[in-house]
């Protein structure tokens, strides 16, 4: 990894980062009906703690200044603080009880607004996301109000400079693998866990706040509080749904019980009996309507259960589903599982299919709600449409419904976890709905019959100058844990360089791995494998979690799952609070005995050895 030195010019970067709850937030609504944050210990989003360092180092050089920018109640000077002993030049904090309770937009709009009163800048960076909500939004949507393009999330990066300019080469890394990308400066670059050492500084040596500058909604705009168009209206606690039972005494014992129990819970409570509801038919509305669904790679689980829930979400309105896909997509599948008519991307450059697709919709009408899965080609598209249509986004929701608003408008409004063990109902009064969903969460239902071919719309997209991309590398099978019945999840107590241990047992069970942030942001594991609130979520026959320490940020990611298994040496262990079966023990001396076990019992199925633990081998 290369930079700026003594004999370059640094560069003029900006970081944006956001201060969040140590543990995740209560989850609970002030009186004001806006998420509760104030009282609790905090810190630099980790993510941001890597911008914050990338912003550092490739300042460095002559003429290079660094600026630090975070907005937040008073309490988050001590985040700026922090980033001013980390080397930054200087710090703005926004400041306001006008942007209380801020949404995403609102926030990207002050922010970009901060970036332009600095002047011209080479290049503004960000965490890939936030602890706290995983929107991993606000880049995209602070590139799109900027008119710049946007990369992330970057692992090593390099500057290159030539009589055309300044350009940064990096390596992405997303949910599709990892690939390589040349972005000319200036752009928005988001930072992946990876990508080198957090910036931290203890508390001593924090500077005071008077050299950080305050700024406030008046010195931004013209003074006016900014109204969030999307909007947490209800928080709803969830009910403790698992009671573990704790095993105790030698491994191999454990490792018995544990089978019984989770066999006599598989007969008390037996997969359903004959297919998944169907995708509805094709709606015939008298107004013709739309449900948008950007599908991304067609293939695999993931576009077939959001399709079906945007004909669920459509049928009861007489609206019809409009798949937006890449060229020489095959329109069978898609008509099957919820497709009524194509619109057609000649190319996937994320800014110009976003200015593309706001044409197609200022020419054919406003749709009833834009949808798409949580991915990084999703976000980015949908995040620059919510700024175009001044519309916001509704993040990673489990859930979508729609309903009448007073003024009998057809909204859209969802659900998503939120703090420890609650989730959030979240509503749009923007004029367009926009959402991005966790398609784990979502009911994989029976296809529909189709013979017709579908109409399609053919819609011209143009270049994206800026950015050259690299073939992508895919490290994995994005819906191998969608399609996985049982699933091993591995925490920072499993060294990888044991991975192999877990191998007999997997095979046994025909069990996929997964694997907790932390592991994977070390790279043990692809990234693709993360479970969690900032992640991915599953819905396996059983899970079995192993080394982690069971925080509730993971543990959201299998709540659906039928049986968790929990393995850990101290019964006082969370992540017993979050399972059905505890067994009190080593790990390693717990996967021996579980694989004896079900040796003994003649539930071996076809060895197999997953693409994960190829990976972590590797």
């Amino acid at each position: 990894m290369t930079g700026p030195s003594e004999h370059q010019p640094g560069l003029r970067t900006v970081a944006l980062i956001k201060q969040v709850p140590l543990e995740g937030g209560t989850g609970e609504l002030a009186a004001d009906g806006r998420l509760r944050r104030t009282g609790l210990a905090t810190e630099i989003n980790p993510w941001c703690r890597r911008a914050l360092a990338q912003a550092v180092r490739l300042a460095a050089g002559p003429a290079g200044n660094s600026t630090v920018v975070t907005m937040g109640p008073p309490s988050a000077v001590d985040a700026l603080r922090e980033a001013l002993a980390c080397g930054v030049d200087e710090a703005l904090h926004l400041c306001d009880p006008g942007w209380a309770g801020a949404d995403c937009l609102v926030t990207a709009k002050a922010l970009s607004a901060a970036v332009t009163s600095l002047g011209p800048v080479d290049l503004v960076v960000v965490g890939r996301s936030s602890v706290d909500g995983n929107t991993g939004a606000v880049g995209a949507m602070v590139a799109e109000l900027l008119g710049l393009p946007f990369v992330g999330a970057a692992l090593a990066i390099d500057v290159d400079r030539s009589d055309e300019g300044v350009t940064l080469h990096t390596t992405v890394q997303s949910d599709e693998g990892s690939r390589s990308v040349h972005v000319a400066l200036p752009a928005v670059v988001a930072i992946a866990e990876r990508s080198c050492h957090p910036a931290k500084a203890p508390a001593e040596l924090w500077p005071a706040a008077s050299r950080i500058r305050t700024v406030t909604t008046s010195q931004l705009g013209d003074g006016r509080p900014a109204q969030s168009p999307t909007q947490v209206t209800q928080v709803c606690r969830q009910p403790r749904s698992r009671t573990p039972v704790m095993l105790r005494g030698p491994v191999e014992r454990q490792a018995e019980e544990a089978l019984d129990l989770w066999e006599a819970r598989q007969a008390l409570d037996p997969a359903p009996a004959g297919a998944p509801p169907g995708v509805p038919p094709r709606g015939w509305g008298d107004t013709f309507s739309r449900v948008v669904v950007l599908t991304g790679q067609p293939g695999g689980v993931g576009p077939q259960a959001l399709l079906g829930e945007a004909a669920v979400l459509a049928a009861p309105l007489g609206a019809q589903v409009a798949a937006v896909v890449g060229p020489g997509t095959d329109p069978g599948p898609l008509a099957s599982w919820g497709a009524d008519e194509l619109i057609v991307l000649e190319d996937d450059a994320p800014r110009p299919a976003a200015a593309a697709l706001a044409s197609w919709i200022g020419i054919h009408g406003m749709p009833l709600a834009l949808l798409g899965a949580a991915r990084s080609w999703e976000r980015e598209v949908l995040s620059r449409l919510a700024v175009r249509f001044d519309s916001g986004l509704m993040t990673d929701l489990t859930r979508v419904a729609t309903h009448t608003d007073g003024e009998g408008r057809i909204r859209v409004r969802g659900r998503k976890p939120s703090g420890q063990g609650a989730v959030a109902e979240i509503a749009s009064r923007g004029p367009l709905q926009i959402a991005s969903l966790r398609t784990g969460f979502l009911e994989l239902r029976t296809p529909r019959a189709h013979s017709a071919g579908l109409p399609a719309w053919d819609l011209a997209v143009g270049a994206e100058p800026a950015v050259r991309c690299g073939p992508w590398r895919q490290d994995d099978d994005y819906d191998t844990l969608e399609r996985a019945e049982i699933v091993i999840g591995v925490g920072l107590g499993v060294e990888p360089g044991r991975y192999a241990e877990l191998l007999p047992l997997c095979r046994l069970l025909d069990a996929e791995l997964a694997a907790t942030r932390k592991v994977t942001d070390a790279g043990w594991l692809p990234h693709s494998r993360q479970l969690g609130i900032t992640a991915r979520s599953i819905a396996p026959r059983l899970y079995i979690a192993l080394g982690t320490s069971g925080n509730t940020r993971h543990m959201s990611g299998v709540e659906r799952a039928a049986t968790v298994i929990a393995v850990n040496h101290d019964a006082g262990a969370p992540v017993f609070d979050h399972s059905d079966i505890g067994m009190v023990a080593d790990w390693g001396a717990a996967v021996r005995a579980l694989t004896a076990a079900v040796e003994r019992r003649g539930e071996t199925r076809a060895p197999k050895e997953t693409s994960a633990m190829a990976e972590g081998r590797r």
